[in-house]
């Protein structure tokens, strides 16, 4: 998520606030298990399992689509 944040981001500000951000949904769910609002289970996590594969594997075609070598050697937007 970091790596298609800083692909689109016009400054190193944006890109780190908005990749914090980014990180929240994941630390929302540690909490909520954290504080037995969520009981874990074996389904759960086969479930976040696959959850986690599906978005791995959407966010790595969005982010290669994205990533532009020439623009990251010269540095032009």
């Amino acid at each position: 998520m970091g790596i298609a944040i800083s692909t689109r981001a016009s400054e190193v500000r944006v890109a780190q606030q908005l990749g914090t951000l980014a990180s929240v949904p994941s630390a929302v769910v540690a909490a909520l298990v954290a504080y037995d609002v969520i009981h874990p289970t074996v389904g759960l996590a086969l479930g976040f399992f696959v959850l986690l594969v599906a978005l791995n594997i959407a966010g790595w075609r969005l982010t290669s689509a994205l990533f532009d070598r020439e623009r990251l050697i010269s540095g032009a937007r």
